[in-house]
């Protein structure tokens, strides 16, 4: 039985071939962008929303509305673990038997964060506490994450693919492109006959992607971000259909705007750390962080903060503008000060 305030989330083929989905999430961000691509023998899903029982009531009602059921899946694609985008591949590939398609550089972050038993929860408060996040503010962060694995659940098959692979997805052919930053193996599908770009998360529109900090990721989230922004820039898209918000149309110039906004971040980042420093204030991630975004409202916001904080800050120590330090044990294992 279906939760009795669900309504059928909007359904728009935005190209010839292309259909949106726009599934609501229990995150700020409140709506994902999910794509459906048809083909002569069945129809493709990339990206999938996070596992709720309304989930899976608007994804009944979604497939009703387009006149197919979920025997009429053949692939689904997810472009990276991040839980709206992964949660509900377990779930759909147990109601239609279709493979679950991730790039292999993904692979180990999905089983990290969202397979059961993992200890990632406790690893990201851990980690936070080391760069000052006080242990009440930290402490709560283990059981919100185990909340999220419950979102991810079950955990899919997975069948690799490989950066450079062609991928035959509804009428298209795509090539899969690593675009590392946002997720460490974060995939992009372009489709170069078309001309359009299924960006997920690499660009957005009128928000900037969370690049994030985690205890087990690459140590330089934003140099591969940066480096990936580069990539694609390039490309002569016409569109951009991206992961949330609206689809893009200049792709270079977006690309820009968010290459100026994180040269913004890192010299205010970078400034902080310098009035921290002269006051005579540790400046750990958790004060820079307090510094830069203030208090958040809940537990995700929270959590992405202080993550991009950290992200930006070891950026800044591995291109000589800042060093790294030992805390003074009692609040921080480490902070930052600025370079000789």
């Amino acid at each position: 039985m279906r939760p009795q305030s669900v309504e059928a989330p909007p359904v728009q083929e935005l190209l010839p071939g292309v259909y949106q989905l726009a599934m609501p999430i229990p995150v700020p961000l409140k709506v994902v962008n999910l794509y459906l691509l048809p083909g002569r023998t069945g129809w493709t899903v990339v990206d999938t929303g996070f596992h709720t029982p309304e989930t899976e009531a608007r994804w009944r009602l979604a497939l009703a509305r387009l006149g197919i059921g979920f025997e009429d899946l053949e692939a689904i694609v997810v472009t990276h673990h991040h839980p709206d985008h992964m949660g509900a591949a377990g779930w759909l590939q147990a109601q239609s038997g279709a493979p679950v398609l991730m790039l292999r550089q993904e692979i180990p972050q999905a089983e990290r964060f969202w397979r059961p038993g993992t200890q990632a929860g406790e690893a990201i408060s851990a980690f936070f506490q080391d760069h000052g996040m006080p242990k009440e503010v930290a402490a709560p962060l283990a059981p919100h994450h185990q909340e999220q694995v419950e979102r991810v659940a079950p955990f899919p098959e997975i069948t690799p693919v490989d950066p450079g692979q062609e991928l035959r997805l509804g009428r298209w052919r795509f090539e899969v492109l690593w675009t590392p930053g946002h997720a460490e193996g974060l995939m992009v599908l372009w489709e170069p006959e078309a001309r359009f770009l299924l960006g997920n998360d690499l660009v957005l529109a009128t928000i900037t992607p969370n690049i994030s900090l985690w205890p087990f990721a690459a140590e330089n989230p934003l140099a591969q971000y940066l480096a990936s922004l580069r990539q694609v820039a390039p490309l002569p898209a016409r569109w951009v259909l991206p992961g949330h918000r609206e689809p893009i149309q200049d792709l270079a110039g977006r690309v820009r705007e968010i290459e100026g906004h994180h040269r913004e971040r890192l010299a205010r980042v970078e400034a902080i750390v310098q009035v921290l420093e002269r006051a005579g204030r540790l400046a750990t991630g958790w004060a820079v962080n307090l510094e830069l975004f203030g208090p958040q409202p809940d537990l995700f916001r929270t959590r992405f903060a202080m993550a991009e904080t950290l992200a930006h800050l070891e950026y800044l120590v591995l291109h000589g503008r800042l060093q790294r330090v030992e805390g003074d044990g009692a609040m921080a294992r480490f902070a930052y000060r600025t370079a000789p």
